[in-house]
Parts: structure tokens; C-alpha cells; sequence
């Protein structure tokens, strides 16, 4: 039940004015994340679900829902072994909320799986609502919502490339990772740094020296924080070759609810997926590490001393002193000849 030919007309608002014009997506979770909606499979060219009663249950709902709210559209929807998405547009000011619409959709679905014999609660938490507020995200909301089988089928076919690793030992630094470990063990690497005031043309210029390392087998590594890095690590990616990234804030807490369905979003996901990405988070011990604590002060006091300003110290826990240490310890783990791998 998806419209692809959808324009972007629609009033975009921030979140709390359920009733009026908007875009949600809704995010609604099975009870204990059984899989009571589908089975996931693959028919050779595609994942696909294959749908319980209680799944063709939530497709039927959604047509009592439309014919219930003629002012609301769906964008897309997905049903999922143990969970089911819907991007919900708000063509016009409703007389009930949408957090109302979806929470009496709900209703409707348990019903309708009672009806069906299942005696226990269908969900056991409230759905989750992610409200859309650039219009950017509109098509990214779609195609992962499109994709969200497929994408599945890829984890559960690569369940190593996508373990949370708390332990990660690199040049004696602590680490949380994820993704190719192997690509640690290659020999041949590099590093992409690039100033934030970098201009499109020295980007460009910088794009030309990688490339050809990457051509040659190097694998680059990068904390893909500036505009320049960024772009050198989308053309990698998009160009099939291995990268590792080093990130600040990346993975969930250890214990939390969030950390068994973790994954990576986006082209990082197709990425790892294909074995061409390690994604690095330092553990809170790396960057107070007394090598990576003294590199980093003296490439701030350069900076600083370069744009004529006294150098006064940078907190540990300030971004800054972050993002300059994540390339400082890329600096270390691409002149070093031999990385263990954990």
C-alpha cells in the first residue's frame, strides 16, 4: 500500500501538533519481539515475508484505518517478522490526534488477533513515533522502510559483520566496534584528514591521491567529520572499497534495550553488509590515553598558534578535543605496521 508518485506539498511541522499537516513514521514492536507477523525468507532475488494471519490481520487494519481517517495517506508500510512500519501522512487537520489514529489502529490489530486465537497481548510497549521535519528525509524514510526486509536477510545471512564487539584492542587503545575485523590486518593503509575550511577544489585534489591507494588495495581509514572527509568516504564506499571509520558516539549503551537490534543506518548498513566497513568507537579510556592526550593538545595549540591565538587547553570531554583525537588515533593505527585485531 505504497504511493511512490507522492509530492512533497504538505506542511512540514515540528513535533506536537499531532493534529495538523504532517509526516510520521510509526514504529510498532510485537510482544517480547516474537515473531508473530512473518517469517523472513528469500526468493532468490529478494527478501521477502512471508505474512502469519495475525500479519495479513495488520495489512487488513490499514484499510479500516484509511476508510476511519480519510485525511491520512500511507507512504509506505512494512510488516516485519516481529515488528511493522508505517510512514503516515497527515494531509489535513484531523479531530483526533494521529498519536490517536495509530493508538486505535493498534486496538483494531489486537482485536483482530484475538479473533484469530492469539490470547496474549499483540504489543507491549507503545509505538514509536519519529516525526519528519526536513524534507530530506522523506525519501531516505521510504526507502528504509522499503528496504527493511532485505536489509534483515543481509544481517541474518552476515551475523558476525554485525556483532557489537565491546572489546577491540588496537596500539594498546580500548575500543567498541563492528563490522570487517579482518580489514585491521591489512598492511597497506591510509589516513583521510581534511581541514573543515578545506575548499571544494582542495577536496577534489585530495579525492585524487586516495583513489588510487584505495585502487591499489590500502584501506582508509577516517573519522568522516568534515565536509572534505565525508565526501572522500561516501566516494569509497560508493566505489566498493574498505573503510574504517572512527566514530565519537556511535553504538548503544552495553545493556541497553537497544543494543541486541542495533545496526548501522544507511550505506553504512549495504556496506558492512559486504564486509567493506569496520566502524571504531574509542572507549573513554582512549582518549584520556597519555599518547593520544599529548598528540592531540599539540595539534590544537598548532591551530590555534597557526590562526594567531594563545592556546588555552581543550576539556577532554568537549567535542573539539573529540573529533582531533579520533584523527590522531587514525594517525597512529596508519603508521603502525602491525594492528592486532582483538
Amino acid at each position: 500500500m505504497t504511493n511512490e508518485n507522492q509530492n512533497e506539498t504538505f506542511t512540514w511541522l515540528q513535533p506536537g501538533t499531532w493534529r495538523k499537516p504532517c509526516i510520521v513514521h510509526v514504529t510498532m514492536v510485537a510482544n517480547s519481539r516474537q515473531p508473530l507477523f512473518g517469517r523472513l525468507t528469500h526468493n532468490g532475488s529478494e527478501a521477502v515475508v512471508e505474512k502469519t494471519p495475525v500479519g495479513w490481520a495488520l495489512i487488513n487494519q490499514q484499510h479500516t484505518l484509511l476508510e476511519l481517517c480519510p485525511e491520512i495517506k500511507i507512504l509506505a508500510d512494512k510488516v516485519m517478522p516481529d515488528h511493522h512500519h508505517m510512514v503516515l501522512q497527515v494531509q489535513r487537520t484531523m479531530p483526533r490526534s494521529i498519536k490517536e489514529v495509530v493508538r486505535g489502529y493498534m486496538q483494531g490489530c489486537k482485536r483482530a488477533a484475538r479473533a484469530l486465537g492469539y490470547t496474549e497481548n499483540l504489543y507491549d510497549a507503545p509505538p514509536f513515533f519519529r516525526v519528519l521535519t526536513h524534507k530530506g528525509q522523506l525519501h531516505a524514510m521510504i526507502e528504509y522502510v522499503k528496504a527493511n526486509a532485505e536489509r534483515a536477510w543481509q544481517r541474518k545471512q552476515n551475523p558476525d559483520l554485525f556483532r557489537i564487539r565491546r572489546k577491540t584492542e588496537l596500539c594498546r587503545l580500548q575500543f567498541t566496534s563492528m563490522g570487517n575485523h579482518f580489514l585491521l590486518d591489512w598492511p597497506d593503509r591510509q589516513q583521510v584528514e581534511m581541514s573543515r575550511s578545506a575548499t571544494d577544489e582542495q577536496i577534489e585534489d585530495r579525492l585524487k591521491g586516495v583513489l588510487p591507494a584505495a585502487q591499489n588495495g590500502a584501506v582508509t581509514y577516517t573519522a568522516a567529520i568534515s565536509k572534505g572527509e565525508q565526501k572522500i568516504a561516501r566516494t569509497l564506499r560508493e566505489q566498493g572499497f574498505p573503510l574504517v571509520v572512527l566514530l565519537n558516539d556511535g553504538f548503544p549503551a552495553e545493556g541497553s534495550p537497544q543494543e541486541r537490534y542495533y545496526k548501522p543506518g544507511g550505506t553504512y548498513f549495504e556496506a558492512c553488509s559486504r564486509g567493506q566497513l569496520l566502524l571504531l568507537e574509542p572507549h573513554e579510556s582512549a582518549f584520556v590515553n597519555p599518547a593520544v592526550k599529548m598528540a592531540t593538545e599539540e595539534t590544537l595549540r598548532r591551530k590555534a598558534e597557526a590562526k594567531h591565538y594563545s592556546y588555552t587547553p581543550v576539556p577532554v570531554e568537549s567535542q573539539r578535543y573529540r573529533f582531533v583525537a579520533l584523527n590522531e588515533m587514525g594517525k597512529l593505527f596508519c603508521g603502525n605496521p602491525v594492528l592486532p585485531s582483538f
